[in-house]
């Protein structure tokens, strides 16, 4: 359930824009990272990252469409704080 699933091919054909799969790909209904970590970025400002590695889980939830493709900053800052305070 948390390993990538999608072919080369499927991945040269596209996502969210063109460097969409650059550091991850598609599970069943999840993103699934490169560094083992797996979660959603919702497009209507909700997001989760579970890091196995890390033991680490973060949720983000908020009441503000996305703007871009792109994680929005404050959810970016929510994940980087959380990755920080494991240092």
């Amino acid at each position: 359930m948390t390993t990538d699933q999608l072919t080369p091919e499927q991945k040269a054909y596209g996502g969210l824009g063109p460097d969409f799969f650059d550091h991850q790909s598609w599970s069943y209904c999840q993103s699934v990272r490169d560094t083992g970590a797996f979660g959603w970025d919702g497009g209507f400002g909700t997001t989760w990252l579970v890091d196995p590695v890390r033991d680490l889980v973060v949720i983000v939830l908020t009441q503000r469409m996305f703007d871009s493709p792109a994680l929005p900053e404050p959810h970016a800052s929510i994940q980087a704080a959380a990755y920080a305070a494991l240092a």
